[in-house]
């Protein structure tokens, strides 16, 4: 069983916790991830004007004067933890549900699209903040204790992407050759075609399921087991965007029982997968370093861009059948 376990890849997970931990004594690298997690989820003009919060997510304020590498001043939260406030509500009220698919939709845009991930959100850390009007339905969640957060290589969040695309598209084949050929060990793959079978055979049950990600544990377990058996050493960045998935759901689920990640999770890699598409079809690259697009000119166009692809995917067109290109140098010739 211990040997087994090896190839879920326990040292290189330890490795990165422990980095996590030591980081985590500069009170710094905290408030610096908590000013990046607001410009990520800013409040929106409209609901400034009403003296509302914003209505996914927020954090706590940095105090700029006061932030060392020994001590850290932030604003405070009125609130009450998430599970105590929800205690409260009757079982599915509106006002619960909605807040749990904020709290999803947050950790979804993190993981897909931002790419800077808060890695200790535990109910402790979630709270529900009560807005000025003190209607109980103007509340928002808000996530503390941002000293640990993960960002991923470029390479190896693109990677993530593709597999979830490939669960997605029910494709388990290229998500299981995939996760092999970012194996930390290629040379001590036994049987890459068994894998793979398993894999496929895992996402054709599933397809029968209405909700593909309803039972992420289970999904997870298969994977895991199917990795042991073949000998594919796991990369540590699925087993802990997994793991911040898994534990995010278990917290969701105790206030609403009928909440579903799949849906939502789709949307949001649809969405993610249109914009690339239309990023190649602009030829917008993307720095290795930082991920950030290096076109911006077209960093400048691309809101009207991903408009129509997210209103495509909102309407369930999941093929980009539009150019955006030709559409694009339309409006500016002198790009050629």
């Amino acid at each position: 069983m211990l040997t087994s376990l090896r190839w879920l890849n326990p040292e290189a997970m330890l490795r990165e916790f422990a980095s996590m931990l030591t980081e985590q004594l500069d009170l710094r690298v905290e408030a610096s991830n908590l000013e990046r997690f607001r410009a990520a989820f800013p409040p929106s003009a409209e609901h400034a004007r009403h003296g509302k919060p914003c209505p996914l997510v927020a954090f706590p304020e940095p105090m700029a004067p006061f932030v060392s590498r020994e001590v850290l001043v932030e604003s405070f939260v009125h609130g009450r933890p998430f599970l105590e406030w929800a205690a409260e509500l009757p079982r599915g009220s509106p006002e619960g549900r909605r807040v749990c698919a904020d709290g999803i939709d947050a950790v979804l845009q993190m993981i897909f699209l931002d790419n800077f991930v808060h890695g200790d959100l535990h109910p402790g850390n979630i709270f529900v903040a009560e807005g000025p009007t003190g209607d109980p339905t103007d509340v928002q969640l808000t996530f503390l204790d941002a000293g640990i957060a993960v960002r991923y290589p470029v390479a190896d969040h693109e990677t993530l992407f593709n597999v979830l695309l490939s669960f997605i598209q029910y494709d388990g084949a290229r998500a299981a050759r995939m996760m092999a050929e970012r194996s930390p060990a290629p040379s001590e793959l036994r049987d890459l075609d068994g894998f793979c079978a398993k894999i496929q055979t895992m996402v054709e049950l599933a397809r029968d399921s209405p909700t593909f990600f309803d039972q992420i544990g289970d999904f997870i377990s298969i994977i895991c087991e199917a990795a042991c058996e073949h000998r594919v050493k796991m990369d540590c960045t699925f087993a802990s965007i997994a793991l911040a998935i898994k534990v995010v759901e278990g917290t969701v689920i105790q206030v609403d029982p009928t909440a579903d990640v799949a849906p939502r999770a789709k949307k949001v890699v649809v969405r993610e997968h249109l914009r690339r598409k239309g990023r190649v079809l602009l030829g917008v690259g993307r720095s290795q370093e930082t991920g950030d697009l290096l076109d911006h000119e077209a960093q400048a166009n691309e809101d009207r861009l991903l408009l129509a692809a997210k209103e495509r995917a909102d309407r369930g067109e999941t093929k980009a059948n539009f150019n955006i290109r030709d559409e694009f140098r339309a409006r500016h010739p002198k790009r050629g």
